[in-house]
């Protein structure tokens, strides 16, 4: 009861302040002794009647509006219908929306994307991009492809006595790669003919066998080469190739004869074989040595212990690692290393 009086007293209070701030007008006590807020009412607006004179406007601009939408869908009618257009071709005349937000273009702000690079696992980036619509070729696709290929040979020389001919028999159909390339004048016949005077050569054959240096290789004035990719890997460096007659001929002119570069390659090769032998006696003596001390050192003890020698070993010593201890023979000094588990 005390409590329930406390509420009516306080509530009493509550609304005399708001008859006093002018509120007392939208609070209605309810029978239950709550309060509740009056809601005002919606008023509602009667539209305004339209006149005569603007009732007329309207019903002109309507008729208006249908006599345009009526020429447009004649003119439609009589235009030739046009083929689909594809996906892929921007329609101008479909609106587009406003609030659309434009492409970005990688290549405006990121100059190697990382993410789209492949490894060749050779020290550097590839930076040319396959194309997204690249798929791998198997080997059937590739061998027909390559039957398939056209290969666009020179056209021929207009007048045929001035044409370069070949060096052996005369004709003029070259073969490109050793005219382009070697300026070498010689068709292909000849050169399968000829393996002795047109094969290729590595730049380890040029030098083991031609004695010759890798400056007077890397020169191009002196040899034309031919690169070509590493048949072993992919990685290592590139394989130089060199025509066997301008090698003969250069290294002959530097050794003044293929007599002269047989003699210095004979004398080098016994040099080597020279220093084979000399290293294999080196290695020889010094295990002789090891031996010889050692069949020394087994007789002095025999001499001072006998034969049959027994060990007396000494206390354990720490060895320095963890497990690990030293023995030594009290008599001759040997010394062990055990690991203790």
């Amino acid at each position: 009861m005390e409590r329930q009086r406390q509420i009516a007293e306080n509530r009493q209070r509550a609304l005399e302040k708001l008859k006093q701030r002018g509120l007392a007008q939208d609070i209605v006590d309810t029978p239950a002794g709550a309060t509740r807020v009056k809601v005002p009412e919606k008023k509602v607006v009667k539209p305004h009647s339209l006149t005569k004179a603007q009732q007329d406007k309207i019903e002109a601009n309507r008729l208006k509006a249908l006599e345009l939408r009526k020429k447009h869908e004649q003119k439609a009618a009589a235009r030739p219908s046009e083929p689909p257009k594809p996906a892929t071709v921007r329609d101008a005349t479909k609106a587009v929306p406003r609030n659309r937000i434009p492409s970005i273009k990688k290549s405006d702000y990121i100059e190697y994307d990382l993410a789209e690079m492949k490894d060749t696992y050779g020290g550097f980036l590839d930076t040319d991009q396959e194309p997204e619509n690249a798929t791998e070729k198997s080997l059937q696709d590739w061998l027909i492809e390559n039957e398939n290929k056209i290969v666009h040979e020179p056209a021929p020389p207009v007048d045929r006595e001035a044409a370069p001919k070949c060096f052996e028999c005369g004709s003029i159909e070259l073969d490109q790669q050793l005219w382009t390339i070697f300026k070498c004048r010689v068709c292909r016949r000849c050169k399968d003919q000829k393996p002795e005077k047109y094969s290729l050569l590595t730049k380890t054959e040029c030098k083991e066998d031609y004695l010759l240096t890798d400056p007077e290789l890397a020169d191009h004035d002196l040899l034309h080469r031919l690169e070509k990719t590493n048949p072993y890997s992919g990685t290592y460096s590139k394989m130089q190739l060199y025509l066997r007659y301008q090698v003969e001929e250069f290294a002959f002119k530097k050794w003044n004869g293929p007599e002269e570069l047989d003699n210095e390659w004979a004398k080098r090769e016994e040099q080597r074989i020279k220093r084979r032998d000399k290293k294999f006696e080196t290695k020889l003596k010094q295990m002789r040595k090891r031996t010889r001390a050692e069949e020394y050192t087994r007789k002095l003890r025999e001499q001072k212990y006998g034969k049959s020698h027994v060990h007396q070993w000494s206390m354990p010593i720490d060895g320095g690692k963890s497990g690990l201890v030293r023995r030594r023979c009290t008599d001759c000094g040997l010394e062990t290393e055990e690991y203790i588990i």
